[in-house]
């Protein structure tokens, strides 16, 4: 490979043009590792904790795999499809949806979920530092200060690896995917001889209901809405695999089954040592030398996690015209800003981000159902490339001046409707909540009127390209001026 054929590659993982075949990085085996290594962080652990204030662990490990298994499959239908198909990240693709202001404007709220999850996941790995140091020497230690610059200094490295991207993903997860798959199961062996499996699997949830069935259905949505959950994810590194299956069924594996590992590990800790926080147990469990590993390989995974979070939102930073011929360094430095100055609330953040989580469960359900209906119904698998690329009311999806006030609404109307169904801050719920579940109801819902007030209004006015689309021979041109798509408007060779 020449030099100029690198630079080429390497440039195409920063940008959010279509990224062609020659310049894609993973195979299935790779994109597999990287999967893996991202599901099965701290995030794993905080769900498992949640799971068992409602079932116990046999129950908690069926209602992950159920749960995560339809959020999953659904989500990724809905993203990775498109993404591998055209080479586009998932930012670009809900243009054809939401219009090209509407995008920003959620690109807005996710910056806000996703700057979160980085603070909160590297003042975790400060708290492992300072767990590793305690148990070395012997002597608790809980400074806010040293926390506070141990976080900053993780926050660096999850800087550093972003700016490195999906090259230094895939050898990272390379060595730590397998290595914590290993010490997940280890502690599972060793929560078991310590406390004896016949215990673990007839602990009682934490602050159960008193109807089974609601216990299993706040379980399993829960799941649902984890599985969801990692819909800003996707697309920015799918679009970088070889092929559809590469890019599909590595999900299935990292986001349902790897995750549920994590998961089984998070629910085991809070039944029997009543914590979810990795610094709290790995060690005592594990001793000083596996507990010692097994922090340091999560605090690995934490950090590579939350560089792909920050790659992902940092591309689709990118639909914002003075972000898009930005340095790449420079864009992820200034959402790396916002992460720098939350790291000094760390702590409170830390304390009730479970608040932040459960008002982002509210918001991917009409999403990805809006996303179902757009690619496959509405559009049959065919977009328009050059428009998606069209910040001006000439592009076909520009609805009312880059906003689909129809699919604004959807998206409004279903977070109300997953909010009255279940609240997921408090988890009180309606009766209806037993019949359909809160991601359920609200999927149903935005996937019906989507539907509905698409063809009445959007069709009959011939918005966003419905009425009129055409997709016949739209030039794409690679970054050698060559024009690379073909007939459909797809991406070259996929």
């Amino acid at each position: 490979m020449s030099k100029q054929e690198f630079d080429v590659g390497a440039e195409a993982q920063f940008d959010v043009l279509p990224v062609l075949k020659k310049d894609r990085l993973y195979s299935f085996g790779k994109y597999t590792y990287v999967i893996v290594g991202f599901a099965l962080a701290t995030w794993c652990f905080m769900i498992g904790g949640s799971l068992a204030g409602f079932v116990g662990f046999k129950t908690a490990i069926i209602a992950s795999i159920a749960g995560n298994m339809v959020a999953v499959l659904i989500m990724i239908t809905a993203t990775v499809v498109p993404a591998v198909r055209y080479g586009i990240d998932n930012y670009t693709i809900v243009g054809s949806f939401l219009g090209y202001n509407g995008t920003k404007a959620l690109m807005v709220l996710l910056a806000v979920f996703q700057a979160s999850w980085v603070i909160v996941f590297s003042f975790m790995v400060a708290k492992s530092v300072l767990a590793i140091a305690s148990g070395f020497t012997g002597t608790e230690i809980d400074s806010r200060i040293i926390l506070t610059i141990l976080g900053l200094c993780a926050a660096g490295v999850v800087w550093f690896i972003a700016v490195k991207g999906p090259k230094l993903f895939d050898k990272l997860n390379m060595v730590f995917a397998p290595i914590i798959v290993i010490l997940m199961v280890v502690m599972i062996v060793l929560v078991g001889k310590d406390y004896g499996f016949s215990v673990l699997m007839k602990a009682k949830a934490i602050n159960p209901l008193d109807n089974n069935w609601l216990n299993f259905l706040i379980a399993f949505e829960l799941s649902l809405g984890a599985g969801f959950s990692w819909w800003p994810n996707m697309g920015g590194l799918a679009r970088l695999c070889k092929t559809e299956r590469a890019a599909f069924w590595p999900n299935i594996i990292g986001l349902v089954f790897g995750a549920t590992l994590g998961t089984a590990v998070g629910v085991a800790a809070a039944l029997l040592i009543g914590t979810t926080d990795p610094t709290g147990w790995m060690i005592p469990i594990g001793g000083l030398f596996v507990g010692t590993l097994a922090l340091i390989a999560v605090g690995m995974a934490n950090l590579t996690a939350v560089a792909i979070v920050s790659y992902n939102i940092c591309l689709g930073f990118k639909q914002w015209k003075s972000f898009f011929k930005m340095n790449w360094t420079k864009v992820t430095g200034l959402f790396m800003c916002i992460v720098f100055i939350g790291m000094f609330f760390a702590v409170e953040l830390y304390n009730n981000f479970y608040i932040i989580l459960g008002l982002a469960c509210t918001v991917y359900s009409p999403i990805i159902a809006m996303q179902l209906i757009d690619f496959y119904v509405f559009r049959k698998q065919k977009l328009e490339l050059r428009s998606l690329y069209n910040k001006t009311d000439t592009g076909s999806y520009c609805f009312w001046k880059g906003f689909n006030w129809v699919a604004i609404f959807v998206f409004l109307s279903g977070a109300v409707i997953y909010y009255l169904i279940m609240d997921p801050i408090n988890v009180t719920y309606s009766p209806v909540f037993q019949y359909t579940t809160a991601t359920g109801g609200a999927t149903i819902y935005a996937l019906i009127a989507y539907y509905v007030l698409g063809k009445l209004i959007l069709f009959k006015k011939n918005k966003g390209g419905y009425g009129g689309q055409n997709n016949a021979g739209y030039h794409i041109h690679n970054r050698n001026g060559e024009a690379e798509t073909n007939h459909n408007g797809n991406a070259e060779a996929l």
